[in-house]
């Protein structure tokens, strides 16, 4: 057994990359439009996108004024085991291993968590990421539901919380997005508390729908997210699109407003042009560092010049391409970041000329962390992530530059056999029939169709 495991290990190291994972990527790049395949591409260069189950359970406790789900969620039953497996399969072969699938549909925690445990462990199995996309409820009224999870498998967890639910306890429909920051504050202590209790050192993001009425509160939104940076990696600002039952009242607002705002929040300028997930209007990302230390705080967003964006870009084609390693030791990430170091030993001296220019260019605050450090003082650097999707309605689907989008989508679900893009899947009506087929094989099942 341990010479087999040995084997298993050195096999791994010798192709740190699996070839399932550049065959994905591949064919990502392949579907691309050729005016989308540029140097600042990441889709079918680093991933193959990411993916999302539907109809796992399609009911939600809540009842929020901005929802992709129609008006049939509510009378779905839950996804049998073995079509879960299925969309499961279908998944991993579109995305490769450690393909990044989130767990959802209406509330998914709505299930045993014995049935949300088996899909994790089978997840696992077929070597995707899972990511558990949840409005919390169930997991504040009792986190040991959160600590089944993490045991058979979870790594990611996505809060979803804004003031267009309706539902949460202890909370008003009159709140702003401040007056929900003891919510917020709720879900980083359970973060801590968890990871401090279980030993296990997941991740955590924030999922904020975005409409007119709060957009112009993002900016507090991100100052909250900046101070918990060590409970919350990510926070993924969500404008609302014409689709389910969102009320009309309830749109979202113009995106390059609400980066604005995004950029009100973190105090200073945050670029927009870094780096492409599939079509340029679909995503914007900003990925940074929070570095904490003293009484300071400082946002160093990694990709913030162009001469960031080409050593970025060069690291992706230059070797380092589609190297994900999750959810493994230091060592095995070592020792496999080591043969790709041996394989492109250009890297031996661009690596060490780039953190130098780093340090150089951030020289106004280094010289007085590395005083902190050295000193033995209180330090942070928490890796954190802003994403702003821009999701199309309806009426956009069809139109030259929504088809464009579609082709280029880094977003997709099974449906019918087939992945297709999730804003095709909410807004042409391919959720409410997924719903009735469902419904018609619970109905079969029980006897009720012959």
């Amino acid at each position: 057994m341990i010479w087999s495991n040995l084997k298993k290990r050195l096999k791994s190291y010798a192709e740190p990359i699996p070839k399932e994972a550049l065959a994905a990527n591949k064919r990502a790049w392949d579907l691309l439009p050729e005016s989308l395949k540029h140097a600042q591409q990441v889709l079918g260069v680093q991933s193959a996108g990411c993916s999302a189950t539907v109809g796992l359970m399609e009911k939600c406790d809540f009842y929020c004024t901005a929802c992709y789900l129609p008006a049939s969620s509510n009378d779905t039953p839950a996804l049998p085991f073995e079509e879960a497996k299925k969309q499961l399969d279908q998944i991993a072969a579109h995305l490769g291993p450690t393909g990044n699938i989130q767990l959802t549909a209406g509330e998914v925690t709505l299930l045993p968590r014995e049935e949300l445990g088996r899909i994790i462990e089978y997840c696992v199995e077929v070597k995707l990421v899972p990511m558990l996309m949840t409005n919390g409820q169930t997991i504040l009224r009792d986190p040991s539901y959160l600590d089944y999870l993490l045991e058979k498998g979870l790594t990611k967890v996505a809060f979803h919380i804004d003031t267009t639910q309706r539902g949460r306890d202890g909370m008003d429909n009159k709140d702003t997005e401040v007056d929900l920051h003891w919510i917020r504050d709720a879900f980083a202590n359970l973060v801590r508390e968890t990871r401090k209790r279980t030993g296990i050192d997941f991740h955590a993001a924030h999922t904020y729908t975005v409409t007119r009425e709060n957009q112009h509160e993002v900016p507090e939104v991100m100052k909250w997210m900046v101070k918990n940076s060590d409970a919350f990696r990510m926070i993924s600002f969500q404008p609302t699109a014409d689709v389910g039952r969102t009320r009309v009242d309830r749109q979202g607002g113009d995106v390059k407003e609400l980066w604005e705002y995004v950029c009100d929040g973190a105090g200073r300028s945050l670029s927009r042009g870094g780096m492409n997930f599939g079509h340029a209007d679909c995503n914007t990302v900003s990925m940074a560092f929070i570095v904490k230390y003293g009484n300071k705080t400082k946002y160093v967003e990694f990709l913030e010049k162009e001469k960031d964006w080409r050593f970025f870009h060069k690291l992706l084609r230059k070797g380092f391409g589609s190297f994900t390693p999750f959810d493994e030791t230091p060592f095995d990430v070592t020792m496999k970041a080591l043969v790709l170091l041996a394989r492109h030993p250009n890297w031996l001296f661009d690596l060490p000329n780039y953190i130098l220019y780093r340090m150089h260019t951030e020289r106004s605050w280094i010289g007085d962390f590395v005083k902190t450090v050295l000193s033995g003082g209180k330090f942070e650097i928490n890796p954190f992530a802003v994403v702003v999707h821009n999701f199309m309605s309806a009426d956009e689907l069809s139109t030259p530059r929504g088809q464009e989008r579609l082709a280029a989508c880094s977003f997709k679900v099974p449906y019918n056999g087939r992945m297709v893009s999730m804003c095709e899947f909410n807004g042409d009506d391919m959720r409410e029939e997924n719903n009735m087929a469902i419904m018609q094989t619970q109905d079969t099942r029980e006897g009720v169709l012959v």
